[in-house]
Formats: structure tokens, C-alpha cells, sequence
């Protein structure tokens, strides 16, 4: 219509009583148009809360299946549907992708060798560095664990679910509107959903992870927090108070300063001398060097069992800090009977923190299948080389516990035998 008024044209309809060339006619023009975009508004809410709907069941929600998996029919609710079921050949190629990539760590050569077999993707395509890139960073292939859950949080996501669910078997659904369409899909999750799925997945989570981290490029996530500032994660303790350090960024200098549970709960003012975990790592990657060239061989086994107290242990440390948080947020409107009460759970809570830490450093050594003397023998030639995660498996291996003082850092190991 707007195209007909910038050339001087009327339009009369010939099944509707109005003509454009009146008053009245651009009128019952501009209320069909109103209607019209009202209908089409509500049509698009409806697809929206349909596919939405679909996400929460744990459905695949439309359109073309992951490259290795099918859309299989079902019914759930007594309505025809779709879940996702892993493709025999296909879900083989997903795996050696990721495990090819945590090996040569070049897309661009994963690209090559997949098009060389003449592979395609979902859609018949070529596969580009793009697609390749989503099959790495897409949660649906994960069997989702509580790590899993905590780093998917960290990048900004709505969880649906409690990390309760997350343990190691169904992978992920992401759904919602990207706020920067700039942003490359599944770097960044930033408000949007993720649901736990009905398919089993194809990745484990320590795999998944470890190429998300290479993806990263080992930098800290933003508003993460927890086990992604430094590779000493869990390992710092106060030596005066006891309970674990963590990361606090300088306003001004942008340093990781060191600081303790019982300073952040005022009770611990002992350690006065600043402190930023640069000067720790360094001290600490000197020693730990020291300490790996007492060693040939050291093989750690991985087992059903430890990986299921892991999870355990993760989801029970995560509580305990959301327990930890809600009485702090209460301390402002507590009275003095109130105060005592939150200061009493809050030791409670944290001594139940330094029991799991106790436990998660005992089963430390399971999360890891093997730490060969290769890798032993590359730590110390090349340790400027480790990417974030290889250090931080290296020093779960190895380290029981470091206390930080004023004047000193105590690094106490683990026994090993050789």
C-alpha cells in the first residue's frame, strides 16, 4: 500500500467494500492492516511458546537433527512428537572429532580431514570451520555432569533444572534469543535456557570440558568464579584460619588478590600482608616442578564410582556456597539473636565445606584416567606451555594442600607410589 501512495495509485478491492481513493476506504484499509499485524504477531507467539514448550519437555524443540544424531518419532502426552536418538556411524564421528581436536587442536585441520572422507553435514553441506566449531561447543552432545552445569552457568545461562539432575547421562537443549547475534552460537549462553534432555549423550563430560577450555583459550570465563581463575582451584587454604582462599580482582590494578573464608565471614585478620595468586602460582609451579622430577611414572585409574562421588561432591560444594549466600544476604536486616544464628550456620557450613574439600582432594586422583610419564616429562621441559586445564590436572595429581601465610606458602603433597 505504501508502495501504491508514493506513485499516486488508489486500490479498490473487488471483495471487500472499500476504495483508496476516499477517506473512508484508507480507513478500513488501516484497520485490516492493524488486524493483520496483530494476527501475525500472535502467530509468531505461538510458534515461539510451541517451540519453547517443546525445549522444557526435553524434546528436540524443530528443524534439522545435530550432525550425529536422527529425529525419531514418539509420543509424550499423547501428542506425536520428536526426541533425538544417536546415529550409529555419525555419533563414531563426533567422538573422533573431539578427541582428534584435544589432539592436533586445529579446526581448520579437523575441516580438511572430514571433507577429505566426504562427509557432510545434517543439511548435505561441506563442512566449514563454523560447523565443526558448533559440534565442539554444542552441549547436546555432552552426558551433562554437575561441572558440566557449573560452566554452563558460568557463561550465563538460565538453568531449568537443578544440578541435582546432572548426573553424567543426558546431554543439553539451548534455547532463547541471543542478545549479540555477533556472538558466535554456544560461545556464549548468555540468558539463555538450557534443559536437560531426553537423549543420552555422546561426549564425556571431562572430554566435553576440557575442549571447551581449549576453545577458550584457557582464559578465565567472565562471572565464573569457581575453578576457572586460577589453576590452583581447591587447593589454597588460610594458614591461620584454615578455610580456602579465593580470588578477589583489584578494582584498580586488576591483580587476583587472595582471600580467605574466615576474613570474608570477619572472624580471620591474621594474614595482613597482600597477597595475588600470580606470586602464588609462580611460587608454586617452582616447587611443584621440583617435585615432579622425583618421579618416573605415577597412573591414576578412573573408575564408575569415584566419578559418581565426584559428582556428588560437586553438587554438595554448590549448595553449601548458595546456603552461605542467602545468610549473608541476611545480615543486614538480622538482629543480635539473629546475627548468632547465621554466624553459627555459617561455621557449620564451612566446616562441612572443609570436610567435602578434604574428600574432593582424596578422589582427586580418579578424575584423571592417566598421568604418564610423558606427561610428566612434558611438564617439566615445557611447562610455560600447559594450557590452563593441564596444569590444573597436574596439581590435583600431585597436591594435597597449600597454606598461604604472611611470610610463607606450605605445599603439602600427596603420597604417590612409584
Amino acid at each position: 500500500y505504501s508502495e501504491f501512495e508514493k506513485h499516486n495509485v488508489s486500490f479498490e478491492s473487488c471483495s471487500e467494500q472499500f476504495d483508496t481513493s476516499n477517506a473512508m476506504g484508507k480507513a478500513t484499509l488501516q484497520i485490516i492492516m492493524v488486524f493483520a499485524e496483530l494476527e501475525r504477531n500472535m502467530i509468531q507467539k505461538r510458534v515461539k511458546d510451541n517451540f519453547y514448550e517443546r525445549a522444557k519437555k526435553g524434546l528436540f524443540p524443530a528443524g534439522v537433527a545435530p550432525f550425529g544424531f536422527n529425529k525419531v518419532e514418539t509420543v509424550i502426552d499423547g501428542i506425536n512428537t520428536h526426541m533425538l536418538e544417536a546415529d550409529p556411524e555419525k555419533s563414531k564421528v563426533v567422538e573422533w572429532l573431539y578427541d582428534e581436536y584435544l589432539s592436533c587442536k586445529s579446526i581448520g585441520n579437523l575441516v580438511k580431514q572430514l571433507n577429505a572422507r566426504g562427509l557432510k553435514t545434517n543439511r548435505g553441506n561441506d563442512f566449514s570451520g563454523t560447523s565443526v566449531r558448533r559440534i565442539l561447543r554444542n552441549p547436546v552432545y555432552v552426558r551433562a555432569d554437575a561441572d558440566v552445569y557449573r560452566y554452563l552457568q558460568s557463561k550465563g545461562a538460565i538453568m531449568n533444572q537443578p544440578i541435582d539432575d546432572y548426573i553424567g547421562v543426558y546431554g543439553c537443549t539451548v534455547y532463547g534469543e541471543r542478545k549479540k547475534k555477533t556472538i558466535s552460537k554456544f560461545t556464549s549462553f548468555n540468558e539463555e535456557y538450557i534443559q536437560l534432555n531426553l537423549h543420552e549423550g555422546l561426549i564425556d563430560a571431562r572430554a566435553w570440558l576440557a575442549v571447551q577450555y581449549e576453545l577458550d583459550k584457557n582464559k578465565p570465563i567472565s562471572n565464573s568464579g569457581k575453578g576457572t581463575h586460577t589453576w590452583l582451584t581447591g587447593l589454597t587454604k588460610c594458614g591461620y584460619c584454615g578455610l580456602g582462599i579465593s580470588v578477589v580482582n583489584g578494582q584498580r590494578n586488576g591483580k587476583r588478590y587472595v582471600n580467605c573464608g574466615g576474613r570474608k565471614n570477619k572472624f580471620c585478620y591474621e594474614r595482613t600482608a597482600p597477597i595475588t595468586f600470580d606470586d602464588v602460582e609462580s611460587a608454586v609451579e617452582e616447587d611443584l616442578l621440583l617435585h615432579l622430577k622425583n618421579y618416573e611414572y605415577t597412573k591414576v585409574r578412573r573408575s564408575e564410582e569415584s566419578e559418581r562421588k565426584h559428582n556428588e561432591i560437586i553438587i554438595r560444594l554448590a549448595k553449601i556456597d548458595d546456603e552461605i549466600q542467602s545468610l549473608v544476604q541476611r545480615i543486614p536486616q538480622a538482629n543480635e539473636a539473629v546475627m548468632k544464628y547465621i554466624n553459627q550456620s555459617v561455621e557449620q557450613l564451612e566446616q562441612q565445606r572443609r570436610e567435602l574439600e578434604v574428600s574432593a582432594a582424596e578422589a582427586s586422583l580418579s578424575e584423571f584416567e592417566d598421568i604418564s610419564p610423558d606427561m610428566i616429562r612434558q611438564a617439566l621441559d615445557g611447562w610455560s606451555d600447559f594450557s590452563f586445564e593441564q596444569k590444573k590436572v597436574m596439581a590435583q595429581a600431585f597436591i594435597d594442600k597449600i597454606e598461604i601465610w604472611n611470610d610463607r606458602i606450605d605445599i603439602q603433597y600427596k603420597i604417590h607410589d612409584n
